[in-house]
């Protein structure tokens, strides 16, 4: 227990009470250079940055436990180490996550940003061999993150995250990329495909794959027993279940147990439902408060709409596993 950050325990218990959130995940651009067949994105657009200094403004009035840098692909953005050093310094206790398709990512970098004050690097992943290049358009990928994983210390393997959508094509071979993530030295985390970026619903488990799929989330959580690098909560595996039997999920507390910071500073529900609004309580009133939305289960909502039992132990659990790895 020692090894729990306790200020990062204080802001957890005190963001449950006064209702902050939990997770923000600032969205430094809508660019990427990936065309992945279950996301938007990936179209050049012309858009507006905030300073470091004014998502900085923002940070302190969330103070969230965890700020994500996604996008997009963030790696895109030049100024990206001067971001994560001015947030992690200015609005502490504070846990800073990189969410990444990896292609830009080199080992020198991914020094810089540990330095800077990266915890965890995210990085997608789809498929365990060479079906992930084509499923993101970027040819070499698989053995480029390969390489790279390989590069990187074993202490620092640590802050690696292999981060899988599940969907109708791939959910098979979630048992090989949990083995192989655990070859590589590294952990894994698996959230729930959505159509509502793409209106792809072939994607979506099927009705005559559910038997199978609750079986594959079944051996996953042997799996998190015995070997300790798959952070998908019990909690979020159950819901996911319930996901795609269903088609949908109710109970979204976007905008208010999680949310999106856009790239020029204003504030969203969540990357699906893109919004402009100035303050979390203009989002709160607006939004959050009538929000009847039940068409996704991504990481960030699962993993930030868990029960205190859920919510807390299987965080600190994983920091104790952290420590002692």
């Amino acid at each position: 227990m020692a090894a729990v950050p306790l200020p990062v325990v204080r802001r957890a218990i005190a963001n449950y009470f006064t209702g902050r959130p939990y997770c923000v995940s600032f969205e430094l651009t809508h660019n990427c250079n990936a065309r992945c067949r279950h996301c938007h994105r990936g179209e050049a657009v012309q858009e507006r940055f905030a300073t470091p200094e004014r998502l900085l403004e923002v940070c302190r009035r969330l103070r969230p436990i965890v700020a994500i840098m996604s996008g997009g692909e963030p790696l895109l953005r030049h100024d990206l180490r001067h971001i994560v050093r001015t947030l992690k310094q200015g609005c502490a206790p504070l846990r800073v996550f990189l969410n990444t398709n990896a292609a830009l990512l080199t080992l020198p970098l991914f020094r810089d940003l540990a330095e800077a004050g990266v915890d965890e690097v995210l990085i997608s992943f789809d498929y365990p061999d060479e079906r992930h290049d084509e499923y993101r358009k970027i040819p070499g990928l698989f053995r480029r993150i390969e390489k790279l994983i390989r590069e990187i210390d074993a202490e620092n393997r640590r802050r690696v995250v292999l981060t899988c959508v599940l969907q109708s094509d791939n959910y098979r071979h979630a048992l090989d990329m949990a083995r192989l993530a655990l070859d590589w030295g590294v952990n894994i985390n698996f959230s729930a495909y959505t159509p509502m970026r793409t209106r792809d619903e072939s994607l979506m488990i099927q009705p005559d794959q559910m038997e199978e799929f609750r079986q594959v989330t079944a051996r996953l959580r042997d799996f998190k027993r015995a070997h300790h690098n798959v952070l998908t909560s019990d909690w979020v595996m159950e819901g996911m279940v319930q996901f795609f039997a269903g088609g949908r999920k109710a109970g979204c507390r976007a905008g208010e147990r999680f949310l999106v910071v856009n790239p020029d500073g204003t504030l969203s529900p969540c990357g699906l439902l893109v919004r402009d609004y100035a303050t979390f309580e203009e989002m709160k009133r607006e939004f959050t408060a009538h929000n009847d939305c039940a068409l996704c289960y991504t990481s960030s909502r699962g993993n930030s709409e868990r029960p205190p039992r859920y919510l807390f132990l299987d965080h600190l659990g994983y920091l104790r596993r952290r420590a002692h790895a």
